[in-house]
């Protein structure tokens, strides 16, 4: 999400992100406009490079075979099978004998991340088929953490260590890539360093550090995901558009992203893909949204046939109930749902029992700030974050509170050392700790 704050000036963002950043996230769903979505956003801050795990090894026979017999250890490369490995290399040949085969199931991009999970009817699962839950944190534009950064990933891996230093980080992290303009329902958010996709409205954006498509992948997004795979965490890289996908350019810029980005994350095993942030398309009915979603799932799994995606819905995503009674063809599908104190109403908690009776659901964004204002996240109640982790409980829905900083909100962090939380971020704390896996 996104707010009116998040048209400050990019250079003032960057002095701020050092330590924390200032920007907004939106009234209506993850940067939607007031009313009825999520809420908004902003932070930043330096810290160091991501590095890669050692991976799927070689496979250690290969010797020379006697009399052209397979060479000693010519099986699968040590590491092949290792969660979040490579794959293994295989034995080279003997002499005279077979060379090893290439491990199995090692196919994530830097070793040592968490295993690949799987969508079994409506729950998440690991290889051995136990049900799993995630939660964590989302980051706010990782555009402006880099910029923050003096133009390094640094910015953003130190944002993640904020996140693990205060106990926030749980076991995912949601990464929004910014497109040229987040229309964010006519609020629009100039990411200073965005993907480079989209034309942008009439209203004049220019990034002030722009880059290219394969510069953003190996400068900003791809530290940022093999730094928080080498974290033991699973990784959402979302596409954050807030626009109309029934109307306008944007669907066909969140296809161009996924043709660029879904190769390039194929093979880590903690990676999901979320293809459109939110859409708004408020008097569009699901049917009406759902082929193109199909078009994005149908581009993804061309490149990415088994990352888990996570499948928007209509109205800032606030109908999962009937995406998941409709759903969209493929396999690890997951649907999610965007949750502040001003849309969460007896209609959207229909919505969300619906969608968990059917699929999993990954709750992308939510949060609160306790004020008595008429933002998206405000509430007056001291019980609205407990009631609903009591909710989600019982739900068993994964989600990434939105959002880890000082300044977006709803904030996580009452400081800009990000050092303080606020009671948002303090039950966030709690909440993973006493859930921790």
């Amino acid at each position: 999400m996104k707010t009116v704050g998040s048209l400050i000036g990019t250079l003032s963002i960057a002095l701020a992100c050092l330590a924390g950043c200032g920007s907004g996230s939106g009234t209506g769903g993850s940067g939607g406009s007031p009313g009825t979505g999520g809420a908004m956003a902003t932070g930043g801050a330096t810290g160091t490079g991501g590095a890669t795990g050692t991976g799927g090894a070689t496979g250690t026979g290969g010797v020379t075979g006697t009399g052209g017999v397979t060479g000693t250890g010519g099986a699968a490369g040590t590491g092949g099978s290792g969660t979040g490995g490579v794959h293994g290399a295989g034995g080279a040949a003997g002499g005279g004998g077979l060379a090893g085969s290439t491990g199995t199931d090692g196919t994530a991009g830097a070793s040592g991340g968490p295993p690949a999970l799987t969508v079994a009817g409506n729950k998440l699962q690991d290889g051995t088929g136990k049900t799993v839950v995630l939660r964590g944190a989302a980051l706010i534009d990782i555009g402006s953490l880099y910029m923050a950064g003096g133009n390094s990933a640094s910015g953003i891996t130190a944002r993640i260590d904020k996140l693990i230093a205060a106990g926030v980080e749980g076991d995912v992290v949601r990464l929004p890539v910014y497109p040229k303009i987040d229309y964010n329902a006519g609020y629009p958010y100039c990411s200073p360093v965005p993907y480079p996709v989209g034309t942008g409205p009439s209203t004049t954006c220019t990034p002030t550090s722009p880059l290219s498509a394969g510069d953003y992948d190996s400068k900003v997004l791809k530290p940022a995901v093999d730094y928080a795979t080498g974290k033991g965490l699973y990784v959402i890289i979302d596409h954050h558009q807030i626009d109309n996908a029934t109307s306008g350019t944007s669907a066909a810029d969140a296809t161009t992203f996924w043709t660029d980005v879904a190769p390039q994350y194929a093979g880590y095993t903690n990676v999901l893909y979320e293809p459109f942030n939110e859409p708004i398309d408020s008097s569009a009915t699901w049917a009406t949204l759902k082929p193109i979603v199909q078009g994005w799932i149908d581009t993804i799994r061309a490149a990415a046939p088994g990352n888990i995606i996570i499948v928007p819905s209509t109205s800032y995503d606030q109908h999962p109930g009937d995406a998941a009674s409709s759903p969209p063809t493929g396999s690890n599908l997951m649907f999610t749902a965007h949750i502040y104190p001003g849309n969460w109403n007896s209609t959207f908690m229909s919505q969300l029992s619906t969608a968990t009776s059917k699929v999993p659901v990954f709750i992308s964004e939510w949060g609160y700030t306790e004020a008595s204002g008429s933002s998206v996240d405000d509430t007056s109640s001291a019980t609205w974050g407990t009631d609903f982790q009591t909710v989600v409980n019982g739900d068993g829905a994964s989600w990434t509170a939105w959002v880890a900083d000082n300044s977006w909100t709803p904030s996580m962090f009452m400081n800009s050392a990000l050092t303080q939380l606020t009671p948002f971020g303090t039950l966030v704390q709690g909440w993973l700790a006493a859930t921790a896996q």
